[in-house]
C-alpha cells in the first residue's frame, strides 16, 4: 500500500497534495457529524417513550427553560426540529464534500491525461519505435480512467468509511464496552476470512484486464487500419477471432471482480445483523431486562444501519483498489521514465534562434547508431559534408541504413558516437530549432481524417493557416489543378489516412505539407516513389527551379529522380562506400553500375 501511495503522490503537484489535505480534514469532520448522527438517536427514542426524563436530567432541564417550553410536548418539538436541522447541516455538509471531491479527482484525471499524452509525444522517437500505438491509447483513454475510478475514488470512500466506522465504533464502545468488544471481534474475524478469499480470487485479474484491452484495441486497430487488405484477403474471421478472444479474457476479469465487489453484500449483512443478535443474546443471558436493554439495542441497531453500507462499501473499494494498481504501476513507470528524459533534454537545449542557424553548412563526424536490442549497427563511421544550396542524394539497397542517416539527420535517432554540426554546432543543442528548417516528406504519408488545407497545414489551427502558403504549396506539389477541380476545394475531406484519394494524391499532399513553411532544407525519403512518371518529373523540375535557394537530402531507388544532384552518396552495409556525380559513379564503380542498369 506505501508503494501505491508513493507512486500516486508522483501524480500530484504540491498545490495538489495541499488540497488532499485539506479534503482529509473535512472528511474527518464529516465523519464526526456521521457519529453525531448515529449517536443522538438512541438518546431521542428513549426521551420520546419516557418524555419524565425531561425533568430528571440537568442538561434537559436546563435547556427546557433556555427554550421557553411550556410543557413536555412543546419541549420534544423543539427537539425534533433540533434533530432535523442537524440532520440537513450533515447532509448538506456531506454533499458539498462529496462534489468537492469528485471535482477536484476529475480536473485532475482532464490534467493528468493530457500529461502522459504530452509524455508521449516529447519522448524520443525511439521509444516509439519499441512500443505499439494501441499501448499508449489504452493508457491514456483507459488507464486513467482506472486510476481515477478504480484507485483514487474509492481509495477516499475507503478512508471516508474507515472514519465513520472509527467513530461509531469507539461511541459504541463508551456506550457498552463489553458488548461492542464480543460484536467487534466477530465482525473483524468475519471481514478478514472474507477479505483474505476475495484477495485469492483476485489474484493477477486487473493485469489480465490491462494487457487483454491493450490487445482489443490492437485487434480493432489492425483490422480496421487495413480493411483493403482484410477485405481483400478474406481475413475478417481472422481479425474477429483474435478480438473475441480478447474481450471474452476481459469480460472474465470484469466478472470476478464483479462478483467479488458485489456478493460480500449478502455475507456483511449477516454478519452485520448476527452481530446485533449475539448483543441481545448476551444481554438475555446476563439476565438483563428487556426494557433495560432497548436503548442499548436502538444505538446498535441505528449503528448496523450505518455500518452495513460502510462495511459493504469497504470491501467494495479494496477489491477495486487491487483490480486496478496496474494502472498506477503502468502510468507512474511512462511519467517517471518520459518526464526524466525530456527534461534533460530541456536542459540541454540552447537559446540560439532558428534564423541564426545553417548559414554555411551541415557536416557528418564519425556518425555511428544502433538500434536498442539489435546485434549490429546500421550505420558505422558516417562522415560528409554538404554545403548549403546542395543537393544530395543517398542510394543503396534496401536496408543499407539509408532511412537511418535520414532520421539521425532529422534529429529524431541520436547517435551512439559521433555528431551532427551546422554551422560548427551540434543540432542536439538546439535541435527545435534545426527541425524548423526542415520540410521532411516520408515515403509513407500520414493524413488525417481532415480537409486538405488542414492536412497541408498539419497541425495547425484555423486562425493559424495562411491561404496564400497553401496554395503556393500545392502548386510547387503540382496539385492545384486537381483540387481546383474538386466541389469543396480546400475544404474537401480526405477520409481516414487519406483512404478517399489515390497513392499519388496522398505522396503529393505529404510533399505539400513539407512545402507549406518554405523550409530551407527538404528531406525526402522515397517521396516521389507513388508518383506517376510525369508527375514526377514536373516536381523535380519544380525542385531543381530552387536548386541554390534550398538544400536537397533525399533517398530514391529510381536513379533517373537523382541524376541532377551535386552528388551521390552510395551506402552498402551501413557505410558510405563511395561517392560523387552521377556520370563518376557511372563511370568508376560497378554496384552502381549494376543498380542503373536494372533500371
Amino acid at each position: 500500500m506505501n508503494n501505491l501511495l508513493g507512486k500516486l503522490f508522483y501524480i500530484f503537484d504540491r498545490q495538489e497534495k495541499f488540497q488532499i489535505g485539506i479534503i482529509f480534514l473535512l472528511m474527518l469532520g464529516g465523519a464526526g457529524l456521521e457519529t453525531l448522527g448515529v449517536g443522538l438517536i438512541p438518546p431521542f427514542v428513549n426521551l420520546l417513550s419516557n418524555p419524565e426524563l425531561i425533568q430528571q436530567q440537568q442538561f434537559l432541564v436546563w435547556l427546557y427553560e433556555r427554550l421557553g417550553a411550556t410543557s413536555n410536548q412543546v419541549f420534544l418539538l423543539w427537539i425534533s426540529t433540533m434533530l432535523l436541522v442537524i440532520y440537513l447541516f450533515k447532509n448538506i455538509y456531506l454533499s458539498l464534500i462529496t462534489y468537492w471531491q469528485y471535482h477536484f479527482l476529475y480536473v485532475k484525471q482532464v490534467s493528468l491525461s493530457n500529461r502522459l499524452l504530452s509524455a508521449y509525444l516529447y519522448s524520443p522517437y525511439t521509444f516509439h519505435l519499441q512500443r505499439n500505438s494501441a499501448e499508449l491509447v489504452r493508457n491514456i483513454t483507459s488507464e486513467i480512467l482506472q486510476i481515477f475510478n478504480g484507485v483514487l475514488v474509492p481509495m477516499l470512500t475507503l478512508v471516508t468509511e474507515l472514519m465513520v466506522m472509527s467513530c461509531i465504533v469507539i461511541l459504541l464502545t463508551i456506550a457498552e464496552p463489553l458488548s461492542s468488544a464480543i460484536a467487534a471481534i466477530f465482525l473483524c474475524v468475519s471481514i478478514f476470512w472474507l477479505n483474505k478469499t476475495i484477495r485469492k480470487q483476485m489474484n493477477g485479474q486487473g493485469l489480465i484486464r490491462q494487457e487483454q484491452s491493450g490487445q482489443m484495441i490492437k485487434c480493432v486497430n489492425q483490422g480496421l487500419g487495413g480493411i483493403k487488405e482484410t477485405k481483400v484477403l478474406g481475413r475478417e474471421i481472422f481479425f474477429l477471432q483474435a478480438f473475441t478472444k480478447s474481450a471474452q479474457a476481459f469480460g472474465k476479469a470484469n466478472l470476478i471482480v464483479g462478483l467479488a465487489t458485489q456478493l460480500p453484500n449478502l455475507f456483511i449483512d449477516t454478519v452485520l445483523i448476527g452481530s446485533v443478535l449475539l448483543i441481545v443474546i448476551f444481554s438475555l443471558l446476563q439476565g438483563r431486562q428487556i426494557q433495560s436493554i432497548l436503548p442499548m439495542l436502538s444505538l446498535f441497531a441505528i449503528a448496523a444501519l450505518r455500518l452495513m453500507p460502510s462495511a459493504k462499501r469497504i470491501i467494495s473499494t479494496i477489491t477495486n483498489i487491487r483490480y486496478a494498481k496496474n494502472a498506477v504501476d503502468l502510468v507512474h513507470h511512462d511519467l517517471i521514465s518520459l518526464e526524466t528524459i525530456s527534461t534533460s533534454i530541456s536542459l540541454g537545449t540552447s537559446s540560439q534562434t532558428s534564423s541564426e542557424l545553417f548559414q554555411n553548412s551541415i557536416e557528418l563526424k564519425d556518425i555511428y547508431y544502433q538500434y536498442p536490442n539489435a546485434s549490429h549497427p546500421a550505420l558505422s563511421g558516417i562522415s560528409l559534408s554538404i554545403t548549403k544550396g546542395q543537393a544530395i542524394a543517398f542510394v543503396g539497397a534496401s536496408g543499407s541504413g539509408k532511412t537511418t542517416l535520414i532520421d539521425v539527420l532529422l534529429g529524431l535517432l541520436t547517435p551512439s558516437q559521433g555528431e551532427i554540426l551546422v554551422d560548427g554546432k551540434n543540432i542536439l543543442t538546439n535541435l527545435e530549432s534545426w527541425q524548423q528548417k526542415i520540410g521532411y516528406i516520408p515515403q509513407s504519408i500520414y493524413l488525417s481524417d481532415d480537409t486538405i488545407r488542414n492536412n497541408i497545414a498539419f497541425g495547425l489551427t484555423t486562425d493559424e493557416i495562411k491561404e496564400e502558403q497553401v496554395w503556393a504549396a500545392l502548386k510547387a506539389a503540382q496539385l492545384e489543378e486537381l483540387v481546383n477541380s474538386l466541389p469543396d476545394h480546400l475544404d474537401t475531406l480526405v477520409g481516414e489516412c487519406g483512404i478517399r484519394l489515390s497513392g499519388g494524391q496522398r505522396q503529393r499532399i505529404g510533399i505539400a505539407r513539407a512545402l507549406y513553411h518554405n523550409p530551407e532544407v527538404i528531406i525526402m525519403d522515397e517521396a516521389t516513389a507513388a508518383l506517376d512518371n510525369t508527375t514526377e518529373r514536373e516536381f523535380m523540375q519544380a525542385l531543381e527551379a530552387m536548386s541554390g535557394h534550398k538544400t536537397m537530402i533525399m533517398i530514391a531507388h529510381r536513379l533517373s529522380t537523382v541524376k541532377n544532384c551535386d552528388r551521390l552518396y552510395l551506402v552498402k552495409n551501413s557505410r558510405i562506400s563511395d561517392f560523387g556525380t552521377y556520370n563518376e559513379l557511372i563511370s568508376k564503380n560497378e554496384e552502381f553500375q549494376a543498380m542503373a542498369q536494372h533500371q
